[in-house]
């Protein structure tokens, strides 16, 4: 191998390893984007899983604790 072939294929490699490491980095802002988005939505479902709760408790209190009715056509 003479050195004009090294010096090319060292150039290929350095390239070659610059791309993987741009893949890299991109996959993991796409990947910490994900995880944000799902702790978000973790804390969402466990607002709203309170604020059924919530509906609940006040929907069977109301009216001095009677159940409601379903409608006629049920």
């Amino acid at each position: 191998m003479n050195d004009d072939q090294t010096s090319a294929e060292i150039a290929t490699l350095q390239a070659e390893i610059a791309f993987q490491g741009d893949s890299v980095q991109r996959l993991n802002d796409a990947l910490a984007a994900q995880q944000q988005d799902l702790l978000m939505l973790q804390r969402q479902v466990a607002l709203l899983g309170e604020q059924l709760r919530g509906l609940r408790e006040n929907g069977s209190n109301r009216d001095g604790g009677a159940e409601i009715e379903k409608p006629p056509h049920y």
